[in-house]
């Protein structure tokens, strides 16, 4: 008996480990070329990972981490918006990973497959360019209380990068 009650405490212990501690992949959505990370190419602080492949609403945006994690999706447009349509208004996939931190996939279109919900791996919708954007791409972003962090993507994603649908852009 008394092992049986060591096995079960030992089990509740790793249910409370912090999900921020943990290491999930972070992968492309669709077959895309990675067209902005920390600096924009004016060299503005972006601080995210930006992939496109110029095909607005292209078949598949689907939310980037290959792991058994629960994205919350938020639908804030309707239609299909390729070239921004304000900020504030983009479509959003929130992970939330404990102690603040967060990683987010912004500006896909709305389709049948987009609507408010909590979901593991799922499509969300198709390639575009909703809230504060010049183009059709997705939004990948790392942070804590709102403070950008690039660790997880600086050393295996790059600006100018051909990706394909599931390949490796970092670990959060």
């Amino acid at each position: 008996m008394r092992s049986s009650k060591s096995r079960l405490t030992a089990l509740a212990a790793l249910v409370t480990i912090p999900s921020a501690a943990l290491a999930y992949t972070a992968v492309a959505p669709f077959p895309s070329t990675v067209s902005a990370t920390t600096y924009y190419s004016s060299g503005t602080y972006h601080g995210a990972v930006d992939v496109a492949n110029s095909r607005c609403n292209y078949w598949g945006a689907e939310t980037g981490v290959s792991a058994t994690v629960y994205w919350n999706v938020t639908v804030r447009t309707s239609g299909v918006v390729c070239n921004g349509s304000g900020s504030g208004n983009q479509n959003e996939a929130l992970l939330n990973l404990g102690s603040g931190w967060s990683f987010r996939q912004w500006h896909w279109i709305k389709t049948s497959d987009s609507y408010d919900r909590t979901c593991n791996r799922c499509q969300v919708g198709n390639l575009g360019g909703t809230g504060n954007s010049t183009g059709p791409h997705s939004h990948f972003q790392k942070d804590q209380y709102g403070t950008k962090n690039t660790s997880w993507y600086s050393s295996y994603t790059s600006k100018g990068e051909a990706l394909d649908r599931g390949e490796l852009m970092g670990y959060i």
